[in-house]
């Protein structure tokens, strides 16, 4: 990336230090990666790498009507999926928002509020299907949950702001179920799984052979296919330790890859970030590869700048106070959005990034400040999307992938890699550079996924009917 030309040159050379990632450093991660992958597999106290009991891919050819929701932080969308075969679906769905107060209230009083939406979502949009037999029902539920079974999982705890504690530690699919009961309804909710893993079935249903699904957006986590001879932390003697296709599908939760280990290579406004967040020490991959804490990283520079004189100065060369800085000295004011508009300024004058500030905080730059601004962006996306790289590349190399005949198919989905400014342009050539450039080309497919949530849904109620034989 270009130096920018009316910027602080020293200042400009240190922050490149500070987030440069060298060639040399990738072999040493991906093995390292590797390790604490293999290491989850085998210990509770590790990488989480949590067993899913999905038991197999979907090969593309399933056909049938079938019912899914999406429960995220902000809205609940129920969907009907027609599985029609040869990778092809049609959907249907609705999207309610959720109140602060269904948030805050109890949660059985969420999920009756969810069965309604469900009775209202057949009443609406399934009015002209003439099925006797129950509907299944996939549920992709984002939030931390202990599972037991493809459909059992205790809530741990809530996040984004939800509060109902009555049902923390409980079945959500047991309480969904009763919900759904005490109204008539002919469903059953048959299967739970995260986003995670809906990205990578609903991938592998249109790309049959896809074995790994990853998220690049707000968070980051990945998904893939292991064989359960490996998966040794699971006791023979304990319910569904035995896989009929001796696979399983695994959630690595890999956000938490370096926790222990001190592997990655952090700076100090990495640890500061680190620091303030509300989880010290935990999910540190995350922290450098996911959008919510690569535009807050952004952010923190960004302010620090600011309070040393080297940006919004103007020719007084000031230092600006937090009470001048206004809302960029607050955490998480500046979003992936924010971040990923200015490192897409291509204007000569780089108007977009000036507008913003004027706007947002009601501060005025000079062309140097965005300059400065943009390079900062494309530091730290750029060693993102190189970190990310690392990720899929340990998986490729731990499932030896590359020595198989068929083509290696990653499905991605999430708004870093879908959205953001040359990301994926970074994640590739970091690919290029941990193997090369001609194997990546012949062997390697990055593949958007389409609705992990809404299809990856249908399809994990569809494979949990076909465990119990009932399709």
């Amino acid at each position: 990336m270009a130096q920018p030309t009316h910027s602080h040159h020293e200042t400009i050379s240190q922050l490149t230090k500070a987030f440069a990632f060298p060639i040399a450093a990738y072999d040493g991660l991906v093995d390292q990666f590797i390790k604490e992958l293999d290491e989850g597999l085998r210990v509770e106290d590790a990488m989480p790498m949590i067993p899913t009991f999905v038991y197999e891919l979907p090969t593309g050819q399933e056909k049938n009507k079938i019912l899914s929701l999406d429960l995220g932080g902000t809205n609940l969308r129920v969907c009907r999926t027609t599985l029609a075969g040869n990778g092809e679906f049609d959907i249907v769905h609705k999207k309610w928002t959720i109140s602060d107060e269904l948030k805050k209230g109890p949660g059985k009083g969420l999920f009756a509020w969810i069965a309604d939406r469900i009775e209202e979502f057949l009443s609406t949009s399934c009015q002209n299907d003439h099925l006797e037999d129950t509907y299944p029902l996939g549920m992709t539920f984002s939030f931390p949950c202990e599972q037991l079974d493809i459909n059992v999982g205790k809530l741990i705890n809530w996040t984004k702001g939800f509060r109902g504690l009555d049902v923390v530690g409980h079945d959500v699919v047991k309480i969904l179920q009763d919900c759904i009961d005490a109204k008539g309804l002919k469903i059953t909710v048959n299967s739970l799984i995260n986003d995670t893993v809906g990205t990578l079935l609903a991938t592998t249903y249109k790309h049959p052979g896809c074995e790994i699904g990853i998220i690049f957006g707000t968070g980051t986590n990945c998904a893939y296919l292991e064989d359960q001879a490996n998966i040794t932390k699971i006791k023979p003697t304990a319910a569904n330790f035995k896989s009929p296709t001796n696979q399983q599908l695994i959630n690595t939760e890999w956000g938490a890859f370096g926790n222990k280990s001190g592997a990655l290579p952090t700076n100090d406004y990495d640890r500061r970030l680190d620091q303030k967040s509300s989880q010290p020490g935990n999910q540190l991959y995350e922290k450098m590869v996911s959008g919510l804490y690569v535009s807050e990283l952004t952010r923190i520079v960004i302010h620090d700048l600011a309070h040393s004189g080297e940006l919004f100065a103007g020719t007084a060369k000031t230092a600006k106070t937090d009470q001048e800085l206004g809302d960029l000295a607050i955490k998480e004011r500046l979003d992936g959005a924010m971040m990923g508009a200015f490192e897409g300024d291509t204007s000569a004058n780089l108007d977009v990034i000036d507008q913003h500030f004027k706007s947002h905080y009601n501060l005025d730059t000079s062309l140097g400040d965005r300059e400065t601004i943009k390079h900062i962006c494309q530091l730290i996306s750029a060693r993102a999307a190189r970190l990310s790289a690392v990720g899929i590349a340990a998986l490729i190399k731990k499932r030896e992938l590359l020595a198989k005949p068929k083509k290696i198919i990653v499905g991605i989905d999430g708004s870093l890699f879908n959205k953001y400014p040359n990301f994926r342009q970074h994640l590739e050539g970091a690919l290029n550079e941990i193997f090369d450039a001609a194997t990546v080309k012949a062997k390697i497919s990055l593949i958007h996924a389409e609705d992990g949530s809404g299809v990856g849904g249908a399809i994990a109620a569809y494979l949990a009917c076909k465990q119990l034989h009932k399709i």
